[in-house]
C-alpha cells in the first residue's frame, strides 16, 4: 500500500478542564483516503480516542469520513473538535497537498546529519526562554512573520521546518511563507510536545 501518516500533539479535554497531553498516529491509502492504523499515547483518555478510530477501521471509513464524523462533545470528557477529528484533519491536509510535514524523528536526523535547511520555531519569546529544542533554530514569533521576511533564505525552495509547542502556529506560519513563494516549507508534527530526544532548556 502506498501510504500517508500523521503525528499530532494536543489535549484530550479543554485546559481549563485540566486537560493532558495526547500523541497520536494516523496512517491512511493515498488513494482512497481509507484509514489503516491508528496509535495513541499519553497522560490522557487514550483509550476513547483508539476505540474511535477501531470503530473507523472495522466499517472501512477513509480520513474525510473522520473529518466530518459528529462525536460528542462536553468539556469534561472531549474537546469541540475532537483529537482524531484533529489527526483526520491534519492528514487530510497533506494528502491534499496542503501542508508537507515532517516527523521529529526526520528532524532530530537532518540536524545530526548537518542537513542545510533552515528552522524556525514559531513561539513567543516568554515561550522559548522557557524551554527550547537547542538544535539551531531561529526564534520568529508568528505574529512578528511578516516583518520579518527578509531574514528568511532567499532561495525560495530551500528547505524550512517549521514548529511550535505542537504546530498550530507552525502550520498557519508554513501558509503564510507558501503564500509569500517559499515553496518547500515543512511542519514538524506534533511540535515539542512531541520530541523525545534531548533539548537545551
Amino acid at each position: 500500500m502506498d501510504i500517508e501518516t500523521v503525528m499530532i500533539a494536543g489535549l484530550d479535554i479543554p485546559p481549563y478542564m485540566q486537560g493532558k497531553l495526547l500523541i497520536s498516529k494516523m496512517i491512511a491509502d493515498r488513494k482512497s483516503g481509507r484509514v489503516l492504523g491508528f496509535q495513541c499515547i499519553g497522560p490522557g483518555d487514550a483509550s476513547k480516542r483508539v476505540a474511535t478510530v477501531a470503530m473507523a477501521l472495522r466499517g472501512q471509513l477513509t480520513v474525510t469520513d473522520l473529518v466530518n464524523a459528529d462525536l460528542p462533545y462536553a468539556p469534561p470528557y472531549s474537546m469541540a473538535l475532537d483529537h482524531v477529528i484533529t489527526a483526520a484533519q491534519v492528514l487530510e491536509n497533506k494528502l491534499l497537498g496542503r501542508m508537507q510535514g515532517i516527523s521529529v524523528a526526520e528532524v532530530k536526523q537532518r540536524v545530526d546529519h548537518g542537513a542545510d535547511c533552515f528552522i524556525i520555531d514559531t513561539r513567543t519569546p516568554a515561550e522559548f526562554e522557557e524551554l527550547r529544542l537547542g538544535i539551531g533554530e531561529v526564534l520568529i514569533p508568528q505574529g512578528a512573520l511578516r516583518s520579518r521576511l527578509h531574514e528568511l533564505p532567499q532561495d525560495k525552495s530551500k528547505e524550512i521546518i517549521v514548529y511550535c509547542r505542537v504546530s498550530l502556529r507552525g502550520y498557519e506560519v508554513a501558509a503564510i511563507l507558501q503564500g509569500h513563494g517559499w515553496n518547500n516549507v515543512k511542519v514538524m508534527e506534533g511540535g515539542i510536545a512531541a520530541w523525545p530526544y534531548s533539548r537545551e532548556k
